[in-house]
């Protein structure tokens, strides 16, 4: 509580945190048609982001600056109402310049010394790619659409990557539809980026020698899973529906940010093993009456991932479910909106350095967190053209208290504000007003 922002924080008695963001972004988008039908035509498509984050956490500090070039330019052909191909060309530059410091003191290293020490990460790098890429859509009335794709790459850093995808629907009636989709992706990891929180701690960051090596950033998956969804007939309209969905995503390889092998350190390593997510999802929703509908959600995920020293372990500070109940009703023109959600959430897997913190429950040997709720509301009064709005979030005013481990040592190893599972704030509550200028 006693940090000065304007202070030097390497020099403060304080922990404390500063994060600027700055950015622009500039896209353009064209399309050419080829005949006065449009069924052919070129689309050109070009991007361009710059983003400049300036951090200090503590003892670290961080200075990222991206600046990103894409551009893609897309063929597409309507061959006839069954059959449609695209093909396209798209390039990538990404241009990352990261810098990263701790600044360990004396306290820190095995012989003492009065000189402070810098410890220095750099993970910039130049990344440039181009692709081809080609599309091919087949459509039969409302009964069948068909998506299958082909995407190469050649990646100046991890060299030539291919991913292939496909998404099928079919109709079995007009009131039951079934979906499947599968797919392969790849992305290079932005540590830092990725594992902001990681700041926030008293670990010192060390990154396995593999890593040393910027094509072992690359983190490829594979994705596939399906949908069913069930129109009823019943409830206002008969526009009822319940919708049973599964995905998986396999990681064949993964950067891994592993805070439970020392507790001195967070070590920065690739997967060695496996790392999977299982995702079963049921939806349902309904209109009672006219203007009254209700939606009900059910996720639960079952998320692995190999530690080193652990082996096949389930995933940290990942829910394993969460139920959402949604009840919104709007009288005669919208004048008024009532909105009420409620949300269940369940237990999260805890890193064993999280035992004996607040709320935390310990089962067979591991630690969780435990099972809560979580409520929302809001009432809207619509004017000509004003909306006035009041509401609250966190009606239960339930919290996670004392989140930051070791609060009392800012800086030491065991210090620890990254390991969050739940709300660090109370019931809220707030009320505001949007004005439409013109429509």
């Amino acid at each position: 509580m006693g940090f000065e922002r304007e202070h030097d924080p390497l020099t403060s008695e304080f922990w404390g945190s500063h994060i600027k963001n700055k950015g622009i972004n500039g896209y353009l988008k064209l399309g050419i048609p080829l005949n006065e039908e449009n069924s052919q035509n070129i689309a050109i498509v070009a991007d361009f982001n710059y983003h400049n984050m300036d951090s200090n956490y503590g003892l670290k500090t961080y200075d990222g600056t991206q600046k990103s070039l894409f551009l893609n330019v897309i063929y597409q052909n309507q061959i006839n109402e069954y059959h449609r191909l695209s093909f396209g060309l798209s390039g990538q530059d990404d241009d990352f310049q990261e810098d990263m410091n701790d600044h360990r003191t004396y306290i820190f290293t095995p012989v003492p010394s009065p000189e402070p020490i810098i410890y220095n990460i750099d993970l910039s790098r130049r990344e440039r790619s181009v692709g081809l890429y080609g599309e091919y859509n087949y459509t039969l009335d409302d009964k069948v659409t068909f998506v299958g794709s082909l995407r190469g790459d050649y990646n100046d850093i991890h060299g030539f990557l291919f991913a292939p995808r496909f998404t099928l629907k079919y109709s079995f009636t007009d009131d039951i539809i079934f979906r499947l989709l599968g797919g392969r992706g790849f992305r290079t990891a932005n540590i830092f980026a990725d594992n902001i929180g990681i700041f926030s701690t008293g670990r010192i960051i060390i990154f396995d020698d593999t890593l040393s090596e910027k094509r072992n950033l690359l983190e490829d998956a594979w994705t596939y899973g399906g949908n069913i969804t069930f129109y009823l007939p019943f409830g206002y309209e008969n526009n009822t529906y319940l919708s049973f969905d599964y995905f998986r995503n396999d990681f064949l390889k993964q950067v891994i940010v592993d805070q439970e092998f020392d507790m001195v350190q967070a070590l920065v390593y690739n997967l060695d093993g496996k790392s999977f997510t299982n995702t079963y999802q049921v939806d349902f929703s309904v209109d009672p009456i006219e203007r009254f509908n209700i939606v009900t959600t059910f996720r639960y995920t079952d998320a692995k991932v190999t530690l080193r020293g652990q082996g096949l372990v389930e995933r940290p500070l990942t829910s394993r479910f969460k139920a959402v109940f949604n009840a919104q009703y709007a009288t005669a023109m919208n004048k008024w909106t009532f909105d009420f959600t409620a949300q269940l959430n369940g237990k999260t897997k805890l890193p064993n350095f999280m035992a004996g913190q607040d709320k935390v429950i310990e089962i067979d040997g591991e630690y969780f967190s435990p099972i809560y709720p979580m409520f929302f509301a809001q009432v809207t009064r619509k004017f000509r053209g004003i909306d006035i709005y009041v509401g609250g979030e966190n009606l239960g005013n339930y919290r996670q208290r004392n989140a930051i481990i070791n609060a009392d040592k800012p800086f030491s190893e065991a210090f620890n504000a990254s390991a969050i599972w739940g709300p660090l704030s109370g019931m809220k509550i707030y009320a505001g007003l949007r004005l439409t200028i013109w429509k």
